[in-house]
């Protein structure tokens, strides 16, 4: 298994926002489900994807149902895309009343392919709550807006992610100080996506660094901490 698959985030409580009513509205639709449809905004690389399909997985363990992957891509958008969508509607198996959950990445794409579409299937269909995706809002006309609850994402801070990163260092065997992990983090530059390479390089090195000093063997927490300004 790679490091990015190890550290993928498993519930909505490892993820990452710089506001903490985003944070607080993607719990609410991943524990209580709100009936209005969820879109949520932002540039790339800020956690919008993993977000829906924590949601998703969060009410399919709930509902006692196996999780499948019900994500459609704008990308490919063509004419028979919302009876692909009801067609993965009806192979789930809800309470009666509980609409089924479909994700849509890149929704802005489906709406450059069948513009007004996707307002007519929200408006038809109640049976089916739709969790979407766009780094472009503004390509979506205000009418969808308006049928969805629109959550901007913005980019986290370095010192957002330091509760991250110190889980994921701990998990790799090196218990690093929270000041030292916030030094770490000062020259991180980058994205969610980024976030995780980031921290592949910190650990391998030290790892590699800690081989080397055979003489005075040290732990990859003594390494970090040095390389932090923290205590060896």
């Amino acid at each position: 298994m790679t490091f990015a698959e190890r550290h993928r985030p498993k519930a909505v409580q490892d993820l990452v926002f710089a506001d903490p009513t985003v944070a607080a509205t993607i719990m609410r639709y991943a524990t209580a489900r709100p009936s209005k449809p969820l879109l949520l905004y932002g540039e790339p690389g800020t956690g919008k994807s993993e977000a829906l399909r924590l949601i998703v997985e969060a009410q399919f363990a709930q509902a006692g149902i196996t999780s499948v992957d019900f994500t459609v891509n704008g990308a490919d958008a063509g004419k028979g895309l919302f009876d692909k969508i009801l067609n993965m509607a009806q192979m789930q198996m809800w309470a009666p009343g509980t609409p089924a959950l479909i994700i849509i990445d890149e929704i802005d794409e489906v709406e450059d392919a069948l513009s007004g579409k996707t307002r007519t299937f929200i408006e038809q269909h109640k049976s089916v709550q739709l969790l979407a995706s766009t780094n472009y809002i503004k390509k979506l006309k205000p009418a969808l807006q308006s049928r969805m609850r629109c959550v901007e994402v913005q980019r986290p801070l370095n010192t957002d992610w330091v509760p991250r990163a110190q889980a994921i260092l701990a998990a790799e065997g090196a218990r690093v100080t929270q000041s030292g992990v916030t030094q770490l983090l000062q020259n991180f530059s980058g994205d969610a996506r980024d976030f995780i390479d980031y921290m592949e390089e910190q650990v391998q090195a030290a790892k590699q660094f800690a081989s080397a000093a055979s003489a005075q063997p040290r732990t990859v927490a003594s390494i970090l901490n040095q390389a932090s300004g923290g205590t060896p």
